[in-house]
């Protein structure tokens, strides 16, 4: 009989060690609350070249808090100098967890142009000629901006084929210059693709075309490829 009432015993004490224990897990938990974040205004603003650049804004909640004192900005416009700039908003809860959203400038000259600046995509007209192998594509977005009248930058002159098209990154996007003369033809004035420390060889048939809106040339590279391009704003 003392047995059993000694068994019965150890059992209950087993079963208050448990039962404390699942209170305990129970009292240390907590509720992660996740904020959230939006951008007034556009996620692309196009700038004028000199002209103070003025944040559009933003908004953060946090279980129902405004927390938008708390929102981060990394990055920054320079209105003195045309090119794309990245800003990322983020707001990060006490756990650690952030919410990050992005808006692009592109910062250009303003003066009236025939080649608008803003983002361009290739046609289905364009292709590659690779040593006879004809690789055809589109689509993809590049940015071309007016650096001052008659003159731009580009982003890329191979209109996406390799940092976009085969992935391999920004570093792989010819980014160059071209100028614009009084009869619409276009002439390269600046290349480099960093990733593999070179340019292009040539570039030949540079025209804009007003009636159609479209940009056309053609960019030899490497020796034995040449690009036809065609673009049009997106």
């Amino acid at each position: 009989m003392k047995k059993i009432i000694y068994s019965l015993i150890v059992c209950l004490s087993v079963i208050g060690l448990y039962s404390c224990e699942d209170e305990t897990s129970q009292d240390t938990s907590s509720i992660t609350y996740y904020a959230t974040l939006e951008l007034n205004g556009e996620s692309t603003v196009f700038w004028d070249l000199g002209e103070t650049y003025e944040e559009a804004g933003y908004a953060a909640e946090m279980n129902g808090e405004d927390v938008t004192d708390q929102v981060v900005i990394e990055g920054s416009v320079d209105v003195n100098t045309p090119g794309i700039y990245t800003l990322n908003y983020i707001i990060t809860n006490v756990d650690g967890y952030s919410v990050t959203k992005s808006r692009t400038v592109y910062v250009a000259d303003g003066t009236e142009s025939a080649i608008a600046s803003g983002e361009w995509v290739a046609t289905s007209a364009t292709y590659r000629d690779y040593d006879g192998t004809i690789t055809r594509f589109s689509g993809f977005p590049i940015a071309i901006l007016q650096t001052a009248p008659g003159e731009f930058y580009i982003s890329d002159f191979f209109a996406g084929f390799y940092d976009q098209r085969a992935g391999y990154g920004e570093d792989y996007a010819m980014v160059g210059s071209f100028s614009l003369a009084a009869d619409n033809t276009i002439d390269a004035t600046s290349a480099s693709l960093e990733g593999w420390g070179d340019s292009i060889d040539e570039f030949t048939s540079g025209s804009y075309n007003p009636a159609t809106g479209e940009i056309y040339y053609e960019v030899s590279y490497a020796g034995i490829m040449t690009f036809y391009i065609t673009l049009t704003k997106n």
